[in-house]
């Protein structure tokens, strides 16, 4: 047989030589030649010319996306995919096909986590590989490039094992990545290095404390608890003490999970860490304490906003997660309906009064606030906030965070604002009368002022503002929009299932039985850790005043009477759009139910017809 002779370079410039001997195997039936090389994974075939016999691109169209990828140095699979000429599994199976080699959904098949320990993940994330599973002395190795020929050699040299390829797509590597356990983090390990240690260091001296706190199993337990649930999409991070162990939760998608349960005599260690590292008094633990965190996990810039308290078992840590590319989602990826996102961006489009979004905690008021700053966001409008926190940067803004200790409250900064020439306000949250007063001054005087309240739904707010003892003449002329909104669980698209309600679910919705709509319900698999849910959604009703509305409220008009008004109008409920979405796949009406409204009163006007996906 011939061998063929080939030089190959990597990324860090070092060459190798590589001899191998070709077979070349005809095909049983007319199709591309099936070149490999003997006991050994196939050489390179020409991407492009496997996706035109797949029959996924044109000759011309590959030739569109050779010249993309001379001028960007991508790879050929993700310019096909960002041109929109096929989805991720399509290019993945139609590669898979022509090289005679398996497609592997990651979703479906869990590689067990020794498996995953034969490759280190600097170097499965390196070449973009992941181990799936071994079989005596050869290991499958799922790979976006399966003829890559350098990460083949390297992975077979690191572990000795001969390797079989099989394709993925980059999403599933990404999410393989994520959950990726390393020898040095391994928890059991970790916390076993720490319990020579003394157990609570109840009457150890801040100086020992310290000591036992930069130990490396302590550093090294703290850095797996931030890097986990930064990589599992939490908001939260809980570090709980009780009697005989100490709680590690996450919060996901809006729900608290158990993530680890160490000893307690672990907690002592771990607590003074979290606490050094967010700069706080390690030596008090009888009062609440508050700082931050700031880290660099998988390449990105991570904020943590640390509050510890005293309980009857110890110090509790609550850390709020603050990913930064969070704060720059625009206002068509909240999640609005058509007909919602228009009154959104009429109502942002207004040159002065008031916007408030409205909701309970930790329902996304300040995603929505910061979506509609960087939309508003411009060289010539000089924009100002004052926040508690300040949770984010945004470049081009100034931005000021309470303190009330220095007098700065959202009151004196909001006046000191009005000395500053400013265009549009952002105040984090109205809570008092004199910070109400004195943003209805300033939308009177020409300023665009966005904020918060915490009322249940859009027309409530207005009833709020009355109750802190606004006259209802002065609300009516300065608010020009009020926006509620919720964040409901997602579906996971990998599992969820489709079935018929039951005719008297329908009509508790008001939904017509004829022709039966389907509903999707959660069942759970490994892709959502087996939840049934992946990610949430917003739901909202926008509300834009009206004459009418503005009539009703000088007249001290009810909460029921501006609402009603406002549909009459046009108005989305919140319980409708999350019906929408039932409808239309995204959530289920159980998730539905939770959130916004109970099946025992349902919604007075339901939608009558199912939305496309793509409406909401």
């Amino acid at each position: 047989m011939p061998e063929l002779r080939i030089t190959v370079r990597d990324r860090f410039g070092q060459t190798a030589h590589r001899t191998h001997t070709i077979e070349v195997v005809k095909p049983s039936e007319p199709g591309p030649v099936d070149v490999r090389r003997t006991g050994r994974p196939r050489q390179r075939v020409r991407l492009g010319q496997i996706l035109i016999e797949a029959g996924l691109v044109t000759q011309a169209q590959l030739q569109q996306a050779l010249e993309r990828q001379r001028e960007t140095g991508e790879r050929l699979g993700q310019i096909i995919l960002g041109m929109g000429l096929g989805s991720q599994d399509g290019v993945a199976a139609a590669i898979a096909q022509q090289l005679h080699i398996t497609y592997v959904r990651l979703s479906d098949t869990k590689p067990e986590e020794a498996v995953l320990l034969r490759v280190p993940e600097y170097l499965a994330r390196r070449h973009q590989v992941i181990p799936i599973s071994q079989n005596d002395r050869t290991l499958t190795l799922g790979m976006i490039d399966p003829v890559d020929i350098l990460a083949i050699d390297e992975v077979r040299r690191v572990t000795g094992l001969e390797i079989e390829p099989a394709v993925i797509t980059a999403d599933d590597f990404q999410r393989a990545l994520s959950v990726y356990p390393t020898p040095d983090t391994a928890v059991d390990d970790v916390i076993q290095a720490i319990l020579p240690f003394d157990d609570r260091f109840a009457e150890e001296e801040p100086e020992k404390l310290k000591e036992l706190a930069d130990e490396a199993p302590v550093v090294r337990l703290a850095n797996l608890i931030v890097v986990q649930a930064v990589r599992q999409a939490a908001s939260d991070i809980h570090v709980e003490p009780m009697e005989t162990l100490m709680r590690v939760r996450y919060r996901v998608d809006g729900t608290l999970y158990s993530a680890m349960t160490p000893p307690a005599r672990v907690q002592g260690a771990l607590i003074s860490r979290f606490k050094i590292m967010a700069n706080m008094n390690i030596a008090e633990r009888r009062i609440p304490q508050d700082g931050r965190i700031q880290l660099k996990v998988d390449e990105h810039d991570i904020d943590f906003r640390v509050s510890s308290i005293p309980t009857t078992w110890g110090e509790k840590i609550v850390m709020r997660i603050l990913d930064k590319r969070g704060a720059f989602v625009g206002i068509d990826k909240l999640g609005m309906a058509p007909a919602d996102l228009r009154g959104f961006e009429r109502i942002i489009s207004r040159p002065h009064g008031i916007i408030l979004i409205t909701g309970p905690t930790g329902s996304g008021k300040t995603t929505s606030l910061y979506a509609m700053l960087n939309r508003l966001n411009k060289t010539e409008a000089n924009i100002t906030t004052i926040e508690d926190p300040v949770e984010y940067q945004l470049p081009g803004i100034s931005q000021v965070q309470v303190n009330p200790r220095a007098g700065v409250t959202f009151a004196t900064g909001l006046r000191a604002f009005l000395r500053q020439d400013p265009d549009i306000i952002m105040v984090g949250e109205i809570r008092d009368e004199e910070t109400a007063r004195i943003a209805i001054h300033a939308a009177l005087t020409g300023h665009l002022v966005l904020s918060t309240l915490h009322t249940n739904d859009a027309a409530g707010a207005v009833a709020r503002l009355t109750g802190i003892g606004l006259e209802p003449f002065l609300v009516a002329s300065s608010v020009v929009g009020l926006i509620a909104q919720r964040l409901i669980k997602k579906l996971c698209e990998h599992c969820k299932e489709p079935y018929t309600p039951a005719d008297d679910l329908l009509t508790r919705l008001g939904i017509p039985a004829n022709p039966a709509p389907t509903f999707y319900k959660a069942t759970g698999c490994a892709q959502c850790s087996q939840s049934g849910y992946k990610g949430r959604i917003g739901i909202f009703e926008v509300m834009s005043i009206d004459e009418r509305i503005k009539d009703l409220i000088a007249r001290n008009g009810t909460a029921d009477q501006i609402r009603e008004a406002a549909v009459a109008a046009g108005m989305t409920t919140l319980s409708h759009d999350a019906l929408s979405k039932v409808l239309a796949g995204v959530t289920s009406v159980e998730e539905a139910r939770r959130v916004v409204f109970s099946l025992e009163q349902s919604p007075r006007r339901l939608v009558q017809a199912s939305p496309s996906p793509a409406s909401v």
